[in-house]
């Protein structure tokens, strides 16, 4: 039988008290309400947004926190996203477990992707993108925001270590900003690109067009 690796040990074992744990594990990689406040920045009032790969929602719920105008879909290729909504936020998300990008139907004017790429098989990456440039024109989408690692650092090499052994993808690689330019001058050659940094070493890049 498959060893489950220890972050699912962990999560199964503490049940509805995951969530605070989780929280206080996940700060020692991302403070995710830095990256809410900027997100918050960043959205139109009353945006449509499609986070992709979602998973828990720790991200979307903070930014529901700051934003309640917003409208979000989430989809990840999980069969169970969302689990750190609060019930409140949890009623304006609508959730689309086990779906790939490319099978979303609806449009959106902003794409909200949080590290999600670094999980991508490498060369599976260009091919992400691909899809991802050809559903936003379905979308109607033109903006992106990506959240993302820069490679480097001993927090960065906690997270790597951590997504290896903890979450257990032993394949993860991180992805840096220099990758992102590649990618995007690739499939997004006439977007504007802008680039921050609130929470070194994780980053922020936009697209828009």
């Amino acid at each position: 039988m498959r060893m489950l690796p220890p972050g699912q040990i962990m999560r199964r074992a503490l049940g509805r008290h995951f969530k605070p744990v989780g929280d206080i594990y996940r700060r020692v990689f991302v403070n995710l309400n830095a990256i809410a406040d900027f997100l918050d920045r960043e959205l139109p009032n009353g945006a449509k947004v499609l986070d992709i790969g979602g998973g828990d929602g720790a991200l979307v719920d903070r930014l529901l926190d700051r934003r309640p105008d917003l409208m979000v879909t989430m989809c990840d290729l999980a069969p169970s996203i969302g689990a750190f909504l609060s019930n409140a936020n949890r009623a304006k998300v609508e959730l689309l477990p086990a779906t790939d990008l490319s099978s979303v139907q609806g449009s959106y004017d902003v794409v909200t992707i949080s590290d999600v790429i670094h999980h991508v098989p490498v060369d599976g990456r260009d091919a992400f993108f691909k899809s991802l440039a050809d559903s936003c024109e379905r979308w109607a989408c033109r903006k992106i925001i990506l959240k993302d690692i820069e490679p480097g650092g001993i927090r960065a090499t906690l997270s790597l270590l951590a997504d290896r052994h903890i979450t257990g993808d032993k394949h993860v690689v991180l992805f840096s900003r220099s990758d992102f330019t590649a990618m995007a001058r690739r499939h997004f050659p006439t977007a504007k690109r802008a680039s921050a940094l609130p929470d070194r070493p994780n980053y922020c890049e936009l697209l828009s067009w």
